[in-house]
């Protein structure tokens, strides 16, 4: 199948050719020559769309896992300061995700697609329903991190490009503009030799994520419910093929991935290897689940995982939700024809004793070489969003059962206790941890914990390793002592008063005289 790669070598060059030059809001200015003479033709106006996939958050996504409660990043990550509230305008991880790289080339586009000549209206609409989209997507990136944010609608020089931020909901109006736009245009679904480009359900599954994360419920819900109606997506009957290099574009659950492949777009240094792999197989375990993360995955019969009930905690990895086995590597477990073993841990840099299954439980020997596609949006997402967004305006309806049982159902868990979850509190607090267990791993949980205003709750705390001390398989040394004792793993700090905002990063401040930062950084 031919599909498109986002790190194709000329891409890559064209990207650095063709790089905004603006003062203030690009990190690493680079000098652009003339682009009067690229656009001669609809190939090469093409192939400047093609480069903007590029753009797409990758496995790189991942580390916003160690920005929450599901996971702590280990020293080597990069993760600690943001998840222990230590950042500040000058942290890495915020300077990177201050680009305004891909929003000039976007804009560029429009500016330069009117010169191509003989272009067809079809081939304009399709080139030019992928841009909005790209400009929504950086928009909706930025704006969700930074909040207010400077807002530019067309190419700007070098003179021109000192401005001022512009309020988040001015932002997101434009977002949503450009996001109309890209519904309009795009395709419902491409050739299979375009496989990997956007499409309309994709456009559609951004607009209402933005819509959930800004609690606008009546949008999201009926967003999610234009996905739905589509009737273009179902879940993949099983759960954890969805996360395997061999169903890359092969499942009607994805809706937007980011494209990798064998032997031609490999992940970026070793990409969701380092971060998620145990060690003594060839990982680094940068990103190791926490205990609560764990907890919050029922049992079987769907009741909740308690280590104060003596059967559970003898027995802690014993009938559990389908799901676990599909998103934790735990003691005992055989991975890829090796028992794993946490004794040593801290040589293994196993903190938690768990490390994440899910996109690397098909690794086996080709660890350096791994090319599962990261998941933008799949199906249960838009099921996970209609069932919030619709509780939120209503309170519980059938619609909002139905949704959550085709998940429950496809991993084999019970459907929802109807009786229990009667209420909208009720629903609304069982329906944030189906999505807490389901997009386990994904890097959304962050942005949830942000949006729900929970974060200061769940991130001011100590993570701690899985208290294993009273299970019947724990090993123990010659004198019995445990080899896998509970311990302090990372302190963390949540300040509400200005970590729900991350900082506009320091060098575009002093680059810049109407930039102003955020008050309360």
């Amino acid at each position: 199948m031919k599909h498109i790669v986002y790190r194709h070598p000329f891409f890559a060059l064209l990207f650095f050719i063709l790089g905004c030059n603006d003062e203030f809001l690009q990190r690493s200015p680079l000098d652009t020559p003339s682009l009067d003479t690229f656009w001669e033709n609809e190939e090469q106006a093409e192939l400047w769309v093609n480069n903007l996939y590029i753009g797409l958050g990758g496995v790189e996504e991942s580390i916003f896992e160690a920005f929450s409660d599901n996971a702590y990043g280990r020293a080597g990550s990069g993760a600690n300061s943001i998840a222990n509230g230590l950042y500040d305008t000058n942290d890495p991880h915020v300077s990177s995700y201050w680009d305004y790289r891909d929003i000039r080339l976007s804009l560029e586009f429009f500016e330069y697609i009117k010169d191509v000549p003989n272009i067809s209206q079809a081939k304009l609409d399709e080139l030019s329903g992928q841009v909005h989209f790209m400009l929504a997507y950086q928009y909706y990136r930025m704006v969700t991190l930074y909040g207010d944010i400077p807002l530019v609608t067309s190419p700007l020089g070098i003179e021109e490009s000192d401005i001022s931020k512009s309020s988040k909901e001015e932002v997101l109006r434009y977002i949503f503009d450009q996001l109309n736009l890209a519904i309009e245009k795009l395709p419902l679904e491409w050739p299979e030799s375009e496989t990997g480009r956007i499409t309309k359900g994709a456009a559609l599954a951004l607009k209402a994520r933005l819509h959930l994360y800004n609690n606008e419920w009546n949008e999201a819900a009926s967003t999610a419910k234009e996905i739905i109606d589509l009737d273009q997506y179902s879940l993949h009957p099983n759960f954890e093929e969805v996360f395997l290099s061999a169903f890359n574009n092969q499942t009607s659950e994805v809706i937007l991935a980011y494209q990798y492949a064998e032997n031609v777009n490999t992940h970026p240094g070793q990409g969701i290897v380092r971060r998620y792999a145990p060690v003594n197989l060839g990982g680094y375990a940068l990103i190791l689940p926490t205990d609560e993360l764990q907890q919050s995955f029922e049992m079987a019969d769907g009741s909740p995982f308690d280590w104060n009930n003596p059967e559970h905690a003898a027995n802690p990895f014993n009938n559990r939700d389908p799901r676990f086995y599909h998103t934790f590597i735990y003691q005992g477990l055989d991975y890829n024809g090796a028992t794993v073993d946490f004794t040593g841990s801290e040589a293994r840099f196993a903190f938690t004793y768990l490390y994440y299954l899910k996109y690397v439980a098909d690794l086996e020997n080709n660890f350096w070489d791994s090319y599962v596609n990261w998941i933008i949006f799949r199906y249960a997402d838009v099921l996970l969003m209609y069932a919030e967004a619709k509780n939120e305006v209503s309170g519980p309806d059938q619609s909002i059962y139905d949704a959550l049982n085709q998940i429950r159902r496809r991993s084999g868990m019970p459907d929802v206790d109807q009786m229990k979850y009667n209420d909208q509190a009720s629903l609304r607090d069982f329906i944030r941890n189906e999505r807490r267990v389901e997009l386990a791993a994904e890097g959304l949980r962050y942005f949830d914990i942000l949006r729900w205003g929970i974060a200061e709750d769940v991130l001011n705390r100590n993570i701690k390793s899985l208290d294993l001390s009273n299970w019947v398989d724990l090993p123990k040394d010659e004198e019995g002592n445990s080899l896998l004792p509970y311990k302090d793993v990372q302190t963390r700090i949540f300040n509400p008063e200005k970590n729900y905002v991350w900082p506009i990063p320091q060098d575009a401040i002093d680059r810049a005289e109407n930039l102003e930062q955020h008050p309360a950084w």
